[in-house]
């Protein structure tokens, strides 16, 4: 699936906030409501179906293309992030 940016709300959903995912990476894992996603975070965040395997060569790639997609604000480094 090519990589693609869309820009997102986070929205209230009960007590929770959430962010919807694109219904085009939905149908490329087969995922559907009350299916379960593993939610990976420190920097970022991470969303997979749950049982399959992160390839690090894999992720590396998808990192090195964000490049490419012009993923535009302001730059942080791992320094600026803090941890509750």
């Amino acid at each position: 699936m090519p990589g693609k940016t869309l820009p997102r709300k986070i929205i209230r959903q009960g007590t929770s906030k959430v962010v919807a995912l694109p219904p085009d990476w939905l149908r490329a894992f087969g995922l559907d409501l009350g299916d379960e996603v593993d939610v990976v975070y420190d920097g970022v965040v991470i969303v997979k179906p749950q049982g399959l395997q992160l390839d690090p060569e894999f992720l590396l790639k998808q990192f090195e293309n964000l490049k490419d997609f012009g993923v535009h604000g302001k730059k942080i480094s791992g320094r600026e992030l803090t941890r509750p």
